[in-house]
């Protein structure tokens, strides 16, 4: 989906000491943390990454960026206000579980419609369906939203929270767990930056590997970015070694600086199985991202295999993404 609508920019837009800014936010809850010490600054016209694993805050740090809930310990200041009123009427929570996410069995128009409301839109069935139709969403009109595909989803939600009046941050909550590419909701993110609003985006660490964009740790004390999220896509201690991860994402939604090449089938390796057959898995192996002049490590044989054979032959022989410079 692509929005043909022009993005409304916020008043703050040409604000350079415009910023919000949370300094140590903790909030506990009747069982536990809910959310470790989190810093940020974020600034308008640019999107900030705040990475951490799910459940980990991801919902707790919207709320408290949002004025909605007060946090135990730390601030939060929008212009250096920490007033919770002026949070709640610029900061705007996109698709938070559990609080601004629409029910899955409503139907696209009438979550369209409610949202409209409180951009104080028109909200008629013809209203709703031609603000649908000038954002290239009329195919799902009368679907439910739970049938709504995450791109369309993701972008819809953005930009009916961006129509809020007073609206000049926008914290999108955890867009990968409706599946896909990242590369999608940062599309969706870096248009509304660049229309002038404080974009903040919660996800995992695996995400901001793959878009190879420094992030915040979520629960990590400092505002400071690590360029890099910990765990299995990080880049070993030796900056020299192969950096590899997981590449979800097809051929034309790369992201920029992306390219695919196809890796051949050591002699002797079953072929993978095909897709929807009764020994594959249904969907398509996704390859495997790597940087500039580094091979991917080979994994060690199975114990169980004979000498010689390949241990995980569907490994091979699939495309594979190379980052290049």
């Amino acid at each position: 989906m692509t929005s043909s609508a022009p993005l409304s920019a916020p008043s703050s837009a040409s604000d350079p000491e415009a910023a919000l800014v949370a300094e140590g936010v903790a909030v506990d809850g009747a069982h536990g943390v809910l959310l470790a010490p989190t810093s940020l600054r974020a600034v308008p016209g640019s999107v900030l990454l705040v990475a951490g694993t799910p459940g980990s805050g991801h919902t707790a740090l919207a709320l408290a960026l949002a004025g909605r809930i007060r946090p135990d310990r730390g601030t939060v200041t929008l212009d250096g206000d920490d007033a919770p009123r002026r949070l709640r009427r610029a900061v705007a929570v996109v698709d938070t579980p559990g609080v601004s996410e629409p029910e899955p069995v409503l139907p696209l128009r009438t979550v369209v419609g409610e949202e409209l409301a409180m951009a104080g839109r028109g909200t008629t069935p013809r209203a709703v369906t031609e603000w649908l139709c000038a954002r290239g969403a009329e195919s799902w009109v009368r679907s439910r939203f739970e049938d709504v595909p995450a791109p369309v989803r993701i972008g819809l939600m953005t930009a009916l929270a961006a129509s809020r009046p007073g609206v000049r941050v926008l914290v999108l909550t955890a867009p990968d767990r409706h599946g896909g590419s990242p590369v999608t909701w940062w599309q969706v993110a870096s248009e509304h930056a660049r229309a002038g609003f404080t974009v903040v985006v919660t996800c995992t660490e695996g995400s901001a590997a793959l878009l190879g964009v420094p992030a915040v740790r979520l629960g990590g004390g400092d505002a400071g970015a690590f360029p890099e999220p910990p765990g299995r896509h990080s880049r070993p201690e030796d900056p020299t070694g192969p950096l590899t991860v997981v590449a979800p994402q097809g051929a034309d939604d790369l992201p920029q600086g992306w390219t695919r090449r196809l890796l051949r089938r050591p002699s002797g390796a079953a072929p993978a199985p095909d897709p929807g057959t009764a020994t594959g898995t249904g969907t398509e192996d996704a390859g495997t991202a790597i940087l500039p002049g580094a091979e991917p490590a080979p994994e060690p044989p199975d114990a169980t295999e004979p000498p010689g054979t390949t241990a995980d032959s569907g490994t091979t022989g699939n495309d594979t993404t190379e980052r290049t410079s």
